[in-house]
């Protein structure tokens, strides 16, 4: 029996893990920095509430986090192209590539082995700690860089619109265990939320310089038609207590450019290099 076989046999798991068998690895990027796209997977189990991944794939996002697809040749139509598509790949552009499925499937890690034996460029993206486990790959790659995802240090705010994500005290760890492999780190400081992210931004700030990462890109949240309404719901059922003070700034540019201004500065205080995302 497979790993997705065993996987898909345990029964009780949500959403549900299906096999697709995909025609083609690598598909162009136009995303800046990236030449070449791979995503082992189709949608996403963290269900972040804010994803924009199902806009772009034309996707319900109440679909978006169920029956997650894993594309189970991924691995063997890479080594085929990697000869005759050259250039930085980008995993995970659209899903997560590290989200819960892979720990038991293992192709994202089946795809960077490829990756190395063909001399590839990566950069990847990612909210889950389990990127740590790769690090023994990543440091034979021709050249490797790791982003991670984070918006708050507070794991119980991270909670109410990352339902199925790692928490960020997890992924913190695994900024600094990247760090600390030689992997070029960069922490993805987005989006931006009310609530959320300054619930405490010295404690959020003050863990990322503790991580000695040297680069962090931040992002605002910009909402999409209908994503209003599904965090309103969420906080609603999570953090009722601050629905109204996130409604009050939710759509406020004044409080996101204060914000980010105050995190600017902070952070390049503490020696770290900080970029405006896309």
């Amino acid at each position: 029996m497979s790993d997705l076989d065993a996987f898909m046999d345990e029964g009780g798991t949500a959403p549900r893990i299906v096999r697709k068998e995909c025609s083609t690895a690598l598909s162009p990027s136009r995303l800046p920095g990236l030449d070449l796209a791979l995503n082992p997977y189709t949608r996403c189990a963290h269900a972040c509430t804010y994803c924009y991944a199902p806009y772009i794939m034309r996707v319900p996002p109440h679909q978006w986090g169920a029956d997650i697809q894993a594309k189970v040749n991924i691995a063997r139509l890479l080594s085929r192209e990697l000869g005759r598509k050259r250039g930085v790949v980008g995993l995970g552009t659209v899903t997560d590539p590290y989200q819960p499925a892979e720990a038991r499937l293992h192709l994202t890690r089946r795809c960077l082995e490829e990756m190395v034996h063909a001399g590839s460029s990566v950069s990847l993206l990612t909210k889950s700690d389990l990127v740590v486990r790769d690090i023994d790959l990543l440091k034979r790659m021709a050249s490797a860089e790791v982003g991670i995802t984070i918006n708050t240090s507070i794991d119980s705010r991270a909670a109410v619109f990352e339902p199925g994500a790692p928490p960020p005290s997890k992924r913190l760890k695994a900024v600094r265990a990247l760090v600390d492999a030689g992997i070029g780190t960069y922490v993805f400081l987005g989006p931006v939320i009310p609530t959320i992210t300054d619930a405490d931004l010295d404690g959020l700030i003050s863990s990322l310089i503790e991580t000695r990462v040297r680069s962090v890109m931040i992002d605002r949240l910009n909402l999409r038609p209908g994503m209003e309404e599904r965090m309103r719901a969420a906080m609603s059922e999570r953090s009722p207590s601050t629905l109204e003070e996130f409604l009050s700034m939710v759509d406020d540019d004044r409080f996101y450019e204060d914000i980010i201004a105050y995190l600017k500065r902070a952070l390049a205080d503490g020696g770290i290099v900080v970029s405006d995302a896309f």
